[in-house]
């Protein structure tokens, strides 16, 4: 232990011990002090840089004497070059002559005008991570976490106003969800990204699937040959807990004069533990309460890991594979209290159980693009599949007056397979896109049941039951986008999908069918008068079909006294969605929205004497307005901050009578992110932030207000090839999520507690050539999403 922090502490004194350096002062063409300018100086394959302070002055401390290029950068562009000659300390006053052109070369860098922090695109607001210091030397996750309107941590990514959120890194769907899909984007350095866009209102080239925006990363372009490599590993300690969790992954990329290769691994060992209750009480004379207190623990583990190649056959033809393998085997361990008093009396029951799934999951994707002409028309054509297998082991024992054990064993399959062609023709002012999709989903579920009698299990046939699912989608779309002049930017689309599914339960000999085909348009328009409003307008209308967990009809016992069931006849649900939106001076943004969604659903629950039951119905239509507000401060050197707001007023009306709507009302989430840097090199930065919200409801559920403050470290070492970053969650341990359901004749009050309170420390160490990115490419797989999910919503 002792000689790893002599070795740490040697690299962090290194950075400060340069014996030589350049320093002096930079004024602009009227002889006044130039703030923020960058100062560039290279030796080979050596860099070192410095910012100006408010009177022009810089110094740069350098390793070793000899002879060096010093380059001049002002908002991203070379204005000065001279090469020089370094004995000691070296002091040169530059004075900026002349406006610089608008595109330079350096160091076979190209360096163009430098972007705007915030940019309003006709469909979408666009983050320029490159632009922010505080965004460097850290992953994508906490990439997007610095993103308007984004919320993003370890467990979750959302978009303000939108209940789920899919990633895209350069245009192309990733084929993960949840734990993977983390996982992958902490393989990513922001480094690496260029800019995040924010698609609230998706256009109709996107799967009209989920309420949801979309996020799209674009990493910068790869001009580099050669390869690289990283190692991370991180871990999370909880305070008086037995365990910790742990991460460790590598990534690998290549980059040819035709093949480009990129691979990852991950492994970890989440913990998780959680306090509940649920509180049913009896309302308008009814006296009766159903109150249950649970501990329960996860200790989440995985591996997985992702190879992509692509293969450029000439200037005109691309060819391209991507596989995603996950394995996960979580153990979930939890003990209940409760109490049940009604017509009947008092009746106190325990219960316990242990589970563990062993889950199998691979996508594979393959794709050809091929180039049409030299305006950037293209024909995309792509295959996708992925199989996911679940077999779990769980035990239940409920304990009354006597003990009840049961054992279930619940089996899926999952298969979807889909292709799809997209063409994109460009005209001289008018870009065109188009495209057909089929789709096929299948899965067989089966779900065996027994009871436990003398240590022998015995086959449960009511309640052993095999689910058959299947579904076809066919989709076609087109848009086109176009310039009206130089002020004034326009896109509209349409999109067309048909859908046959089919459920069929074997115990009960129940089986649904269902048709349905719907039109889907999107309209935008933006205006921007001068370089510092931009306007726009934009509509679109989303589609949320049903996780397949959630219409499969067989009741899943938890106890002898509750269970959950799906509906095989639970319909999609519909939102319309408006968005006026101003970004002033490119970093202020206002995004004014509505949406209205029709035959929402959630789970619910229903209480029929000494049993208890949950189950997913469609219920209600859901008005919701709001304001979204974003503003970027970095007018100090030593401080960068991002503030986000978003209020809204939700109105939920319910039409089934099991079931009432929450009370209309107000809503407001708050985040805000500080990073002090404390060097003028900006490699050792201080982080504190908080994030909360104020009450809010939707559907029939009122939720109370929540918050979190977090603090941390990050230091930068070896030119950002060596990253360390510590992180205090939840400072306060305030972080908890609590709310009351309404019905008829009880409301339910629930409560869940974790241990949010955690200390975090990653380390990241990348080698090779830091410009190679390897194979970037995506191929859009939006239904494989559908498969993970477990929730109502």
């Amino acid at each position: 232990m002792t000689r790893k922090l002599i070795f740490l502490f040697s690299l962090v004194a290194s950075a400060f011990a340069f014996a030589q350096s350049v320093e002096g002062n930079i004024t602009d063409k009227e002889n006044k002090p130039s703030p923020e300018t960058e100062i560039l100086i290279t030796k080979e394959n050596e860099k070192f840089s410095a910012i100006t302070d408010e009177n022009g002055t810089f110094k740069i401390p350098l390793k070793e004497n000899g002879n060096y290029l010093l380059e001049i950068i002002k908002d991203g562009v070379k204005t000065y070059s001279e090469k020089i000659s370094i004995k000691g300390n070296f002091k040169k006053n530059i004075q900026i002559k002349e406006t610089p052109v608008a595109e330079q070369k350096i160091e076979g860098v190209t360096v163009t005008a430098k972007k705007k922090l915030f940019e309003r695109k006709v469909d979408r607001l666009v983050f320029n991570v490159e632009n922010s210091v505080a965004s460097q030397g850290i992953d994508a996750i906490e990439a997007l976490a610095k993103t308007p309107m984004v919320r993003a941590t370890d467990d979750a990514i959302s978009i303000a106003g939108k209940s789920n959120v899919a990633v895209m890194v350069n245009d192309r769907l990733l084929n993960l969800s949840g734990q993977e899909l983390i996982n992958y984007l902490k393989t990513l350095r922001s480094d690496d990204i260029a800019r995040i866009e924010v698609i609230t209102t998706p256009p109709a080239k996107y799967e009209a699937e989920g309420k949801s925006g979309l996020i799209n990363i674009i990493l910068k372009k790869n001009t580099n040959k050669g390869w690289n490599g990283s190692l991370q590993t991180s871990g999370t300690y909880y305070w008086g807990r037995p365990t910790v969790s742990t991460r460790s992954g590598a990534s690998f990329n290549y980059q040819g004069n035709k093949l480009s290769l990129t691979a990852n691994l991950s492994t970890g060992d989440n913990f998780w533990e959680n306090k509940s209750y649920n509180y049913l009480s009896g309302k308008n004379g009814y006296t009766n309460y159903w109150n249950t207190n649970t501990n329960s623990t996860n200790n989440y583990r995985y591996k997985g890991g992702n190879v992509k190649a692509e293969y450029k056959i000439n200037d005109k033809n691309l060819v391209g594979i991507n596989y995603n393998y996950s394995y996960s085997n979580p153990i979930e361990k939890g003990e209940s209290i409760t109490k049940i008093f009604n017509d009947e009396g008092l009746l106190n029951v325990a219960s316990n159980y242990e589970n563990r799934n062993k889950r199998n999951t691979h996508n594979a994707t393959a794709f050809y693009d091929i180039k049409l002409d030299t305006l950037g028309s293209k024909l995309s054509l792509s295959v996708n599949m992925m199989l996911n297998n679940s077999n779990a082991r769980n035990f239940y024992n409920t304990i009354t007056d006597e003990t009840i054990s049961t054992f279930a064993n619940p089996i899926s399959k999952y298969r979807i397979f889909s292709g799809q062609a997209d063409l994109e023709k460009t005209f001289s002012k008018i870009k065109t896109e188009s495209g057909v999709k089929y789709t096929r989903i299948k899965n067989d579920s089966k779900f065996n049941f027994f009871n436990i009698e003398n240590n022998q299990f015995i086959i449960n046939t009511d309640r052993t039951n095999t689910f058959f699912y299947n579904e076809e989608n066919f989709a076609a779309y087109a848009s086109t986008s176009f310039k009206i002049n130089e002020k004034w930017d326009a896109k509209a689309g349409l999109r067309y999908e048909y859908t046959t599914l089919e459920g069929i339960s074997m115990n009960d000999d129940n089986s649904a069918q269902i048709k349905y085909g719907k039109l889907f348009p999107t309209a935008y328009i933006s205006y921007k008068p001068n370089e510092n409003n931009t306007f726009s307008l934009n509509y679109s209308r989303r589609i949320s079909r049903p996780y397949f967990g959630n219409l499969n009809p067989f009741k899943f016992y938890t106890s002898e006294l509750e269970y959950s069931t799906g509906n095989p006849y639970l319909l999609p649900s519909f939102s319309d969605n408006f968005e006026f939106g101003y970004v002033l001076k490119n970093n202020f943004n206002v995004t004014l929205y509505y949406n209205y969604n029709k035959d929402n659903w959630d789970r619910i629950q229903v209480v029929e004497g000494n049993l208890k039951y949950n189950i997913v119905k469609n219920f209600y239509n859901e008005n919701q307005m709001g304001v979204n507000i974003s503003y970027n401060y970095n007018k100090l050197k030593w401080l960068e901050s991002n503030v986000f707001v978003n209020g809204f007023y939700a109105k939920s009306k319910s039409y089934d009578p099991s079931a009432v709507a929450a009370p209309s009302g107000y809503g407001a989430n708050l985040n805000i992110d500080n990073n002090f840097f404390l060097n003028k090199e900006k490699t050792l930065t201080l982080m504190l932030g908080f994030w909360g919200n104020i009450p809010n409801r939707s559907g029939n559920t009122y939720f109370y207000g929540n918050g979190s403050v977090y603090t941390g470290m990050k230091l930068n070492l070896m030119q950002k090839n060596l990253m360390i970053n510590l992180y205090m969650n939840d400072v306060l341990n305030t972080n908890r999520s609590k709310g009351i359901e309404y019905y008829p004749a009880y409301d339910v009050e629930y409560f869940h507690k974790g241990i949010t309170r955690n200390l975090y420390l990653s380390v990241t160490y990348k080698f090779g050539n830091n410009n190679v990115q390897g194979a970037t490419k995506q191929v859009k797989f939006e239904e494989s999403n559908r498969a993970g999910g477990g929730g109502g919503n």
